[in-house]
């Protein structure tokens, strides 16, 4: 397993970050940072616009530079590192603008809102000829029990993958939670509602373990709350080898459930946050089915358990997203592995609109996804959001 923080580092450097945006999520980011609970990194500046959210921030930490606009930051400003914790649409503008500057970059998830920005993002990277990197908060990525699964899925363990089944029902988000940032839930301002704020975590993981599938099939609706963003899906993924992923997505459930189930011929994987469960076959499915000449067929199975470890505790505490931001320091200064590079958003992101599409459309949608399409759909769906307001 990836060391995420080593204890034998011996190199007295120092990554110094700029946190932009202290809202949810970024004020966690500057938290960490700021209480040095991140090795060979600090916390020099925040940056937002909100001057409530600034003022917040600066009641218990007042010798923590601040600025309410990115472009105001001092050419001479002493900093490394950001990490980008701002409303979707902004992430990859303010993403290139750091590395063209030759500063690190951590985005917080998702990459953007659309295909074509994450393409034309991925493109400046490839013809980007400075030193900087850029990583992605994909912290679910660090998740021991997820990691389990990448390794025993990769090593041939469960075999060809027959099936999978994802249950996502545990993002409960009221309506005031909505109401607390008018962004939120809007395709017009965040870019949808539960898969591309909450779920594109799980979407990743799915991405990940079991790659891209050839086409998808999608419904979605808004249930309960005065978002125009969704907060309800099922879909059905279509491998290119023939299996199945059924995804069912809710965030308005009640006590939900994060489990998935990965059925191979060999094997099958059965997850949840903190569990792992790995049944393994004897015999596979088609020698079983091969060599069986009377009555259903069986085979023994051995069961091996799995769990998350201490480091649950810690993320309780501090976040998951910490081991990223660990990560990503420890990359910068020795050249620690990414655990995920910004690159990697764009596989998420494509799964994301292709949902919409489908959604949008009432048809099958085949990837690689027509990024110009989406956009289309998209504005006409920003429109309607639009329209709506001003009745």
């Amino acid at each position: 397993m990836l060391t995420l923080e080593c204890d034998n580092m011996k190199a007295p450097k120092i990554v110094r970050f700029i946190v932009i945006g202290v809202g949810r999520m970024g004020s966690v980011h500057a938290t960490n940072l700021y209480k040095k609970r991140v090795r060979h990194a600090r916390l020099v500046a925040v940056v937002d616009i909100s001057k409530e959210a600034l003022d917040k921030f600066k009641k218990t930490r007042k010798k923590i530079e601040q600025f309410s606009n990115y472009l105001d930051i001092p050419e001479d400003f002493d900093f490394d590192a950001v990490i980008i914790a701002v409303p979707h649409y902004q992430h990859l503008v303010i993403a290139e603008y750091f590395l063209k500057l030759g500063k690190h970059v951590l985005i917080e998830k998702p990459m953007g809102v659309t295909l074509s920005e994450g393409g034309r993002f991925n493109q400046f990277l490839k013809s980007y000829q400075g030193s900087a990197l850029s990583s992605i908060v994909y912290n679910q990525r660090t998740n021991p029990v997820y990691r389990k699964a990448f390794q025993l899925i990769n090593s041939g363990t469960i075999g060809k993958i027959q099936r999978i089944n994802f249950i996502i029902t545990d993002w409960y988000r009221s309506d005031a939670y909505y109401r607390e940032n008018s962004w939120r839930g809007s395709f017009r301002l965040e870019g949808g509602g539960t898969l591309i704020n909450q779920c594109v975590h799980q979407l990743d993981i799915l991405s990940w373990l079991t790659g891209m599938p050839k086409s998808i099939y999608a419904k979605m609706r808004t249930v309960g709350r005065n978002i125009s963003g969704e907060n309800d899906v099922c879909a059905l993924f279509k491998y290119e080898n023939g299996a199945f992923c059924n995804l069912s997505v809710s965030a308005h459930e009640l006590h939900g459930t994060n489990r998935i189930e990965i059925a191979g011929e060999k094997g099958r994987l059965v997850l949840t946050k903190s569990r792992l469960k790995l049944y393994s076959f004897k015999m596979s499915e088609p020698d079983v089915n091969k060599n069986t000449k009377k009555g259903y067929g069986s085979v023994r199975k051995n069961v091996k358990r799995f769990f998350y470890g201490i480091k649950i505790i810690s993320d309780l505490l501090y976040g998951q997203q910490i081991r990223i931001v660990r990560n990503f320091t420890n990359h910068i200064l020795f050249s620690e592995p990414l655990i995920a590079k910004a690159s990697d958003g764009i596989f998420a992101l494509e799964l994301i609109n292709a949902i919409y599409t489908s959604s949008w459309t009432n048809t099958e949608v085949f990837l690689p996804l027509d990024p110009k399409t989406y956009d289309e759909l998209l504005r006409a769906q920003i429109k309607k959001e639009i329209d709506a307001l001003e009745k």
